[in-house]
């Protein structure tokens, strides 16, 4: 059975504070999201989200949500905020719209705590301009 997002930044959360995990559960989301309709063939889409989330800090393995013929989701936990400490879950969903058109539906979401640092929504508009062809950032 599959974490929720919640479950995931709390463990994530707890191996940075052990008092983390309990006290995440009090914390507001910050949760952005986008679609972006890439002009590749579903393969080729699919190829260059997961190069897209390995690129993020950390570097992680995408893990594969769910695999369909026309509809796969991926999900990595990654840093974001300051120095990349703040955990965030970013979860892409690539499906086929066309013969050579697949849409990426990206999502990243982030604890908030007293100090707004907008980790899921910088990390969706780092991605958002990497897939729009500009060149990874800090």
């Amino acid at each position: 059975m599959q974490q929720s997002e919640d479950e995931l930044l709390a463990e994530a959360v707890g191996r940075i504070n052990p008092g983390g995990k309990f006290a995440s559960r009090f914390l507001r989301n910050d949760v952005c999201e986008f679609d972006r309709e890439l002009p590749l063939g579903f393969d080729l889409a699919l190829e260059r989200a997961r190069t897209v989330l390995v690129q993020l800090p950390g570097g992680a393995n995408p893990e594969l949500v769910e695999a369909g013929t026309d509809r796969v989701t991926l999900r990595v936990v990654t840093g974001g905020g300051a120095l990349n400490m703040n955990p965030v879950v970013v979860t892409v969903q690539a499906m086929r719209s066309g013969e050579r058109t697949t849409i990426l539906q990206v999502r990243a979401i982030a604890k908030e705590g007293l100090i707004k640092q907008r980790a899921g929504q910088k990390t969706a508009e780092r991605i958002a301009a990497v897939l729009d062809g500009a060149r990874p950032g800090p």
